[in-house]
């Protein structure tokens, strides 16, 4: 029988060009997909870098630095030949530390911690022989500062145009001159001198001023930190002199410009202009070890790709955020960095290179509770000013409004005005804490007299 093979259905060889055209098609969707993803990629990177662009521009058209170079023009030098960070640095070439042995004993009177004698406590015979010796020792390098205390302008030698990694030896020496000044003050009123301890305690705050114009953050945490252990330290000196009312007031007057918030603008503008430069070409900077950065091959490809400008343009948005935070008083200052850090909190987690940028929130909390002890000082001041006019306390701070305050300062943790107590032969000026709870003015205890549940405040108090 002869077999029509015109009907005859075979299954066609894996060469034929059914399965081929399958193939081709498929190569078309994946080449197409692709072609899109890029073109969406290239669309978004010129968007990024084109924002970025913008707004670094929009930057500079306001008068804030946006360059190495202009970070460091905005950092002017002394117009006359004096300049306070000579007087500084020449302090710190003489400066001679204490003996180890009472090293730790002389830190503790002008520190901020839970340790510190109470301020009415008389210094030991041993303490305060080492405390004269070490005034003695260093009176070459408290001569120098306060000599740089007496000066208005200043400029420390180190070269911003380096960006993030401009040196700056200077900072490490601060410290010391701070509590070389303190603890001059403390010597003073040991020895009933009210003069010598309020000349030593303005220039604390003077040398620390130092720093004022410099537009880095650091810098100025700093010079916060410095008038802020000015502050602890005038607590033990009101416990043991009496100031005239007018040292009362040149120091009031000398805290009072201490909380101002133009350094802080000056150093949120320098970290801006330091992170732009980062930002704009992160595989480009110096490098140091554990900085935390990605390798440089990913963070060319990262750069490539506008990953970076895109991380730019949320970075410029928050430190926005922080800037326009600078201006609220200092408890609405607080729920806006919180308010800010909840709204970027995914970003910083997500991005490559931002947590390496976020530095500023951090800096200003600690700013706001630097400026809490700077305005418990002036309260402090306002109701010994009000005992020395009226030969007694004042039953509440609103009492010192107009005459020796021009408003009772707020509290930063409850947003209300400081509280203020009367005590057996004095006063405590205080805030509540974190915690929000009223505990009276009663100081932190000694962390071995700490228990379980405990609450406290932060004030200071003068009993004498």
């Amino acid at each position: 029988m002869a077999v029509d093979w015109s009907e005859e259905k075979s299954v066609p060889a894996s060469g034929s060009p059914a399965p081929r055209r399958r193939w081709r098609w498929v190569w078309y969707l994946f080449l197409t997909v692709l072609a899109a993803a890029v073109i969406c990629l290239l669309g978004f990177r010129h968007h990024w870098r084109a924002e970025f662009h913008r707004r670094i521009e929009a930057i500079r058209a306001a008068g804030f630095p946006v360059t190495s170079q202009e970070l460091d023009a905005s950092y002017p030098w002394p117009q006359g030949s004096d300049n306070a960070a000579n007087w500084v640095l020449s302090a710190a070439t003489v400066y001679r530390k204490p003996p180890d042995e009472y090293s730790k004993p002389l830190e503790r009177l002008t520190s901020r911690g839970s340790d510190r004698p109470g301020p009415a406590e008389a210094l030991s015979a041993d303490v305060r022989e080492a405390l004269e010796q070490y005034i003695r020792t260093n009176a070459q390098a408290l001569e120098s500062l306060h000599n740089a205390a007496a000066m208005a302008e200043c400029r420390y030698p180190i070269d911003l145009s380096r960006g993030a990694m401009t040196p700056m030896p200077h900072i490490s020496q601060m410290r010391d001159a701070y509590r070389l000044l303190c603890l001059e003050a403390v010597l003073y009123a040991e020895h009933g001198d009210a003069d010598g301890a309020a000349g030593a305690l303005e220039a604390v705050v003077r040398v620390a001023g130092t720093l004022d114009r410099e537009p880095v953050l650091l810098s100025h945490l700093l010079q916060r930190a410095g008038a802020s252990l000015a502050a602890v330290a005038l607590e033990r000196v009101l416990n043991h002199v009496k100031f005239s009312d007018e040292q009362l007031a040149r120091l009031e007057e000398v805290f009072r410009d201490a909380s101002g918030d133009e350094g802080m603008l000056r150093a949120l503008a320098g970290e801006r202009c330091m992170n732009i430069i980062f930002l704009q070409r992160p595989q480009a900077v110096e490098r140091w070890p554990g900085d935390g950065l990605p390798p440089s091959a990913f963070l060319e490809v990262y750069d490539a790709l506008g990953l970076s400008a895109r991380e730019g343009v949320i970075y410029l948005d928050r430190i926005e955020e922080c800037i326009r935070a600078i201006h609220l008083p200092a408890c609405q200052r607080r729920q806006a960095i919180e308010t800010a850090d909840a709204h970027y909190r995914r970003s910083l987690r997500r991005g490559g290179l931002l947590p390496a940028t976020d530095h500023a929130a951090n800096i200003m909390r600690r700013d706001v509770e630097e400026l809490l002890r700077l305005d418990m000082a002036r309260a402090m001041l306002a109701v010994e000013r009000h005992r020395l006019a009226h030969a007694g306390l004042p039953d509440g701070l609103d009492q010192l409004v107009p005459a020796c305050l021009a408003a009772v300062p707020e509290d930063p943790f409850r947003g209300a005005p400081l509280r203020y107590r009367r005590l057996d032969g004095g006063f405590v000026v205080y805030s509540v804490g974190e915690d929000g709870k009223d505990d009276g003015g009663q100081p932190e205890p000694p962390k071995e007299l700490k228990k379980g549940g405990e609450t406290w405040d932060i004030g200071f108090r003068v009993q004498r």
